[in-house]
């Protein structure tokens, strides 16, 4: 007994001990030369941030130092939000390639650690195979793997022979378990419930829609209209009551405005609107996420990079309404998301390529980085992200000079920060 009493004392006395152990907590200190801590309202020079566990705890200048701070000295450089980036797709290998599901998710997490490393945070993966962003999503949440957060649609819905239809096999083949709602093709009001009710029972955040012909695929052509009205009502419909957004694929004028009457969340490319279509936008809130880095690149870049004919006359007539349609959006004040509709290859463009183009085409520098921090973070739903505010989530980057005078500045990424914690560090 007396051996079972001390025992037990012991044990009392070591859970005392653990219980009164101070709690340590991963604090930085951040100088920064200029803070753009909100795109939309003008930066702090010679500013200081606290983070403590991953989130921002003071933002403002001459602050204290917290004892035990790891300090991180950017007070030559800008500091400012990490890029989100509202329409991407996934690399899994050479274009028209065919991998196996394992091996598209192992490329593909390569990619996600690029985008990580290059400044983007977040990313909604808008149309991938075999659920992959799905997976990356949760491997990355689970810290398996580095990669930014992200928003995953499952497979886009189209229709047989749509964009997106890549089947390039002959008429004879077994194709019918490859054309189904689970594979998002739809041929109904039906099938595009139960292409949602898929989705989202396998992981999908955000539901895409294919509602017109694009550039990427060869069978379709951006001035068709596909999936149909009552079809995409029923796609918004389901999947407002899962409470999840849905974004569409649109390149002409008919199908934008079947598409912003059956309710849609954002317009993707949007590449030839009107005052109606921008009036409708603007008075619902409805998003427009423009893409104008990729057309901008095909045009100057896809003959050197030996894209498909189909893609380059594509894309050579859809521009001369593309760049139009942007400005008038922009002209008219539309809520624009950054989306670069890149598959982050490593080494290829990203969102930040995608604020640099939107400045091109009309955009000033701040309004370019609203759209790719605020904005798009808002449109994702990550409500964390966007600005470093007292609350908000630390994941930050520091860029050489001033993207708000400069741009391609934005280019220069020094060093990157996620959830509080230093994915690329400064070297001098």
């Amino acid at each position: 007994m007396k051996r079972i009493a001390v025992l037990l004392a012991v044990l009392f006395v070591v859970a005392s001990a653990v219980a009164a152990a101070p709690e340590t907590h991963k604090i930085l200190f951040i100088r920064a030369g200029k803070l753009i801590y909100d795109a939309d309202k003008p930066p702090i020079e010679a500013a200081e941030m606290i983070v403590i566990d991953g989130k921002v705890t003071a933002v403002g200048k001459n602050l204290e130092v917290p004892a035990g701070a790891e300090q991180l000295d950017f007070s030559h450089y800008t500091v400012l939000p990490g890029l989100v980036d509202a329409h991407i797709h996934l690399w899994t290998g050479p274009r028209a390639a065919s991998p196996s599901v394992p091996l598209a998710a192992l490329r593909a997490s390569k990619a996600m650690s690029y985008a990580l490393n290059s400044g983007v945070v977040a990313v909604r993966v808008l149309g991938s195979n075999g659920f992959i962003d799905v997976a990356l999503a949760n491997a990355i949440d689970e810290g398996v793997i580095p990669g930014p957060h992200i928003i995953p649609a499952g497979h886009a819905i189209s229709i047989i022979g749509g964009h997106g239809d890549l089947w390039t096999y002959p008429s004879d083949s077994p194709f019918g378990e490859y054309y189904t709602p689970l594979h998002g093709f739809v041929n109904s009001p039906a099938d595009a419930e139960q292409a949602v009710h898929l989705q989202v029972k396998y992981g999908a955040k955000v539901i895409k829609i294919l509602a017109s012909g694009g550039v990427g695929s060869p069978l379709d052509s951006p001035s068709a209209e596909q999936v149909s009205p009552e079809e995409m009502r029923v796609i918004v419909q389901q999947a407002h009551m899962d409470h999840i957004k849905v974004a569409a694929h649109v390149e002409n004028l008919m199908t934008t405005l079947d598409a912003l009457h059956a309710g849609v969340d954002s317009i993707e490319h949007g590449s030839e609107l009107d005052q109606e279509a921008v009036d409708f936008m603007k008075s619902h809130n409805i998003v427009f996420v423009p893409t104008v880095y990729i057309v901008d690149n095909i045009l100057m870049n896809g003959e050197k990079d030996q894209l498909p004919d189909f893609m380059l006359r594509k894309a050579r007539e859809l521009a001369v309404k593309h760049f139009p349609s942007f400005q008038l959006g922009v002209h008219n004040g539309l809520i624009i998301a950054a989306g670069s509709d890149m598959s982050y290859e490593p080494g290829k463009g990203t969102v930040l390529d995608e604020v640099i183009t939107e400045v091109k085409y009309g955009m000033t520098p701040q309004q370019a980085l609203v759209a790719g921090t605020k904005h798009s973070a808002e449109l994702l739903g990550l409500n964390l992200l966007g600005t470093l505010e007292t609350g908000k989530e630390a994941s930050f980057i520091a860029v050489e000079g001033d993207p708000l005078s400069d741009i391609k500045t934005l280019k220069s990424v020094k060093a990157v920060v996620f959830q509080g914690k230093v994915v690329v560090a400064l070297t001098h």
